[in-house]
């Protein structure tokens, strides 16, 4: 397949006009901060000055072509680049030009990007954005060592360059990024963990927790926590953009779980009911637990251990949760998130009423969008 993939913004039909020519102004570059510092970070120049030795040309080439061109390959397709966007955003908001801090701005994607290869690692994606995934070009081992090499490479940009903010708002910046890495670690062990050791009584307050610690983290809690940094938010404004991004990141997995099952567009980008297949506990498949009757929920379970892909088996688990009410039910408690992140928006009275407007523009987006 090619990994090359043409990019495409149809998604912003799911976007308020206003919203959308936002983005289309900032995506040129965003797109150019992150594409130019991750090739900086893979010139032999780059990587001998932060091994602080040489490296033969056979080394090296062993580097691009094992550790580079795959990570590389994530930001050539058909990503949104909404993390660099939201860092844009809230500079913007605080009268800050973003084009002055393009490290800042890629570092939100290139850590959302080695999130990407672990999470793929995790569920054993064979795609991501239309291509194949990190390790299955280059095989698992492999691909945790290229998601731990780029996940902490920010340390190394943060630390010896001129970012454009003070130092104490870098050693902020820096602190924040450690803590998400570290939770983020935590709450992916406990997602893996339940389908391995097969227990299906858990709550869905229990599944939240862990998203909590998860995947809200590289969603959309980091990024607005470096864009606030960056800005020069006071400590009062950092705490609403950090909760606003925790609240945000709960509804987008919720709806991401649903759409891994009945994806709104064709170019979803991903292996349609791969949770499945993993035998992943989402939160539609612990509230079809609470609902089902008991014959429809043996069968959802029984589906879920053997780890399958057939198409037929996936399409009845799917089946089953639909007539549950599991989805409609998922959908509200997103819709509770999404109410809980406009409340701490309209809280925001630092932001103009343009940029609020937007702002909750991208918080309908996040629940409403079909890809």
């Amino acid at each position: 397949m090619n990994q090359a993939m043409q990019y495409h913004d149809n998604f912003l039909a799911d976007m308020p006009p206003a919203l959308a020519d936002e983005y289309r102004r900032w995506y040129p570059y965003c797109r150019q901060a992150v594409l130019a510092t991750i090739d900086r970070i893979g010139t032999r120049e780059f990587l001998e000055q932060a091994l602080d030795q040489p490296l033969s040309e056979q080394r090296y080439q062993a580097l691009r072509a094992a550790w580079f061109d795959p990570y590389r390959s994530y930001h050539t397709r058909s990503g949104k680049m909404l993390r660099p966007f939201l860092v844009c955003f809230c500079a913007q908001a605080f009268g800050r030009d973003p084009t002055t801090m393009p490290t800042i701005v890629a570092v939100a994607e290139i850590i959302h990007a080695a999130s990407l290869i672990l999470d793929d690692i995790a569920d054993d994606s064979p795609l991501r954005r239309g291509g194949p995934t990190a390790h299955r070009l280059v095989g698992v081992r492999v691909a945790g060592a290229i998601a731990s090499a780029w996940l902490n490479v920010c340390f190394e940009l943060l630390g010896k360059e001129n970012l454009g903010i003070t130092p104490d708002a870098t050693a902020i910046l820096m602190e924040e990024i450690a803590w998400e890495h570290w939770v983020t670690g935590i709450g992916t062990t406990i997602d893996t963990t339940w389908p391995w050791l097969g227990h299906f009584d858990h709550r869905p307050e229990q599944y939240l927790q862990s998203v909590l610690h998860r995947s809200t983290s590289y969603t959309y809690r980091l990024p607005f926590k470096i864009g606030a940094i960056a800005a020069g938010a006071n400590q009062q404004q950092f705490a609403q953009f950090a909760a606003l991004g925790e609240e945000l990141g709960l509804a987008f997995q919720i709806v991401d779980d649903i759409l891994n099952l009945q994806p709104g567009d064709a170019n979803w980008g991903k292996e349609l009911a791969e949770d499945l297949t993993q035998g992943k506990i989402t939160l539609q498949v612990l509230l079809t637990l609470e609902r089902a009757p008991e014959y429809e929920r043996t069968r959802l379970i029984e589906i879920l251990k053997r780890r399958t892909d057939d198409p037929a088996l996936l399409q009845e688990a799917t089946a089953i949760m639909d007539r549950s009410g599991a989805f409609s039910a998922a959908r509200e408690i997103a819709g509770h998130h999404v109410a809980r992140t406009k409340e701490i928006a309209a809280a925001m009275d630092f932001l103009s009423e343009t940029d609020r407007e937007k702002l909750n523009g991208f918080i309908d987006y996040i629940v409403k969008r079909a890809r």
